[in-house]
């Protein structure tokens, strides 16, 4: 079955033989006997001709489809895992909180000569489900911007940031954070310290967005201050409103390469951290 999924896998998504032939670079009678052979396979019909082009699926394919796509991805995944186990290179999977992913992260890793054979891919994601993703192991680093302690994953404070309140504050509307998002927590802060209670919120996922809404004369919102510009409104807020970003690892990884990145973020968090706290001396 396994090696026929791709292919009906792309017949489900698109219902159209010709543009799974595109999608897979075949030719549509190889889709159409695929088909047909996984049919004999399972003694099912999986899809329902329409007309000439379109189809329908059945409801065998339905649940083919939605338990085997985690069988086939789980199986893709393992492969790959297997196939790298006697390779030089080691990905690294790296967690960034929004608004660090738009403000420090390039910085960091331009300051530091990563090893030849570590390949990155680093995740936008909010601070929670960053610490998920460490705890799960589908993340070997992470940058956030909320206080989560958790067993087994160190943290360190590099950065402190300041959040505003920013917008149109004669609008009504408010825009938030997603519900795990670090900005959140303090938006909610905000709204109970000075006793508001929004009539009408809109919720984004992303700081760029709610920047767009911004620059529209759109709404207020809380947010950092390093990430406004000239054009936008802000109003301070004082140390209450004050955050660390912070850096999570483990303590050591069984995968030397890794040990070796870690040593090469901590002296540029470090620096950062002095820098920031010399240039406060200095205002």
């Amino acid at each position: 079955m396994l090696k026929y999924f791709p292919v009906f896998k792309s017949v489900y998504e698109t219902l159209n033989f010709s543009r799974s032939a595109q999608q897979l670079f075949v030719s549509q009678s190889t889709i159409s006997q695929q088909i047909k052979q996984l049919e004999t396979d399972l003694g099912v019909k999986l899809f329902i001709r329409k007309g000439k082009r379109e189809i329908k699926p059945t409801p065998a394919a339905d649940e083919l489809y939605t338990s085997g796509i985690k069988i086939w991805e789980h199986v893709e995944n393992l492969e790959q895992k297997i196939s790298k186990m006697d390779s030089d290179y080691v990905d690294c999977h790296i967690g960034v909180s929004n608004t660090i992913a738009e403000t420090t992260i390039a910085s960091i890793f331009k300051a530091i000569k990563v090893p030849d054979n570590v390949n990155l891919t680093l995740k936008m994601s909010n601070s929670t489900d960053i610490v998920e993703g460490l705890n799960h192991h589908r993340y070997d680093f992470g940058f956030i911007e909320k206080p989560i302690t958790t067993p087994g994953i160190e943290r360190f404070a590099f950065f402190q940031d300041y959040l505003v309140h920013a917008g149109n504050f004669a609008d009504s509307i408010w825009l938030q954070r997603e519900a795990g998002s670090g900005v959140r927590h303090f938006t909610e802060q905000y709204w109970k310290l000075n006793n508001i209670t929004p009539k009408q919120i809109f919720t984004i996922e992303n700081n760029e967005m709610i920047l767009k809404f911004l620059h529209q004369g759109m709404g207020q919102t809380i947010t950092s201050r390093t990430v406004l510009n000239d054009e936008i409104p802000y109003q301070e807020l004082g140390p209450k409103f004050k955050r660390d970003f912070y850096f999570l690892s483990q303590p050591t990884y069984q995968v030397e390469a890794l040990n070796d990145l870690k040593a090469k973020i901590m002296p540029v968090l470090k620096q950062m951290k002095e820098e920031q706290h010399a240039n406060k001396k200095l205002l």
